[in-house]
């Protein structure tokens, strides 16, 4: 196996939690739909959660913000979402090792969240990024096998030279692994075998440089 050159890693769910995305399309699209038609907040929910479902978590629009904020006709979606970056919250294992491993490896991130929402998000540890690769903004499509294969290109490196680091089994560890990246799994519940339970975790990966078995 090639030495490892270029570590990228996903973004909501690895670096930071979901809390700030959950807060912004549960509880502030709702209230500014409600508050543009006059609509109790329960009442404005349910009819956005029904748009939501009409499009579904395996369409690329599902993630992009701002095909929601056109769509119900809410404005600008930028200044919404820097108003909101207090809720953003980083996993406490994600900077330290982000400072760890610059320097030493390029660090990347391959991520399906659309370009608008990931830059902002991930601001507070831009210093440590490379480059950001969004699927949805750059191919219209959730991370896939083809995607991974495209990113590489676009940094000149071999896929063999790539390690991936994501929390989404199918997006993250087997699209990633069917484009020759060595690809592992994180599962911060702890409840898997042979895959990171912490980004910390990668420090003694790295030292062995073997492709951990599959988490079951």
């Amino acid at each position: 196996m090639q030495r490892v050159k270029v570590i990228s890693f996903d973004a909501e769910g690895t670096l930071a939690s979901h809390a700030f995305s959950r807060t912004i399309w549960q509880e502030v699209v709702p209230r500014m739909y409600g508050e543009k038609h006059g609509l109790p907040f329960a009442q404005a929910a349910g009819q956005v959660f029904a748009q939501y479902h009409t499009i579904g978590p395996n369409r690329s629009e599902w993630y992009d913000i701002g095909y929601w904020f056109r769509r119900l006709d809410l404005g600008e979606a930028l200044p919404v979402i820097e108003s909101h970056r207090s809720l953003i919250e980083f996993y406490p294992d994600s900077v330290p090792v982000l400072n760890a491993l610059r320097g030493r490896f390029r660090l990347v991130v391959a991520s399906s969240t659309p370009m608008e929402f990931l830059k902002p998000l991930l601001r507070d540890v831009d210093q440590s990024i490379d480059r950001y690769f969004s699927s949805t903004t750059a191919l219209g499509r959730l991370k896939d096998e083809e995607f991974f294969r495209w990113m590489c290109a676009e940094m000149e490196a071999e896929p063999s030279e790539v390690l991936h680091v994501g929390d989404s089994w199918n997006h993250d560890y087997v699209s990633a692994s069917a484009a020759g990246l060595v690809s592992l799994y994180l599962d911060r519940s702890g409840s898997g075998d042979d895959c990171l339970h912490s980004l910390e975790d990668l420090a003694s990966y790295l030292g062995e440089q073997n492709s951990p078995e599959s988490c079951s």
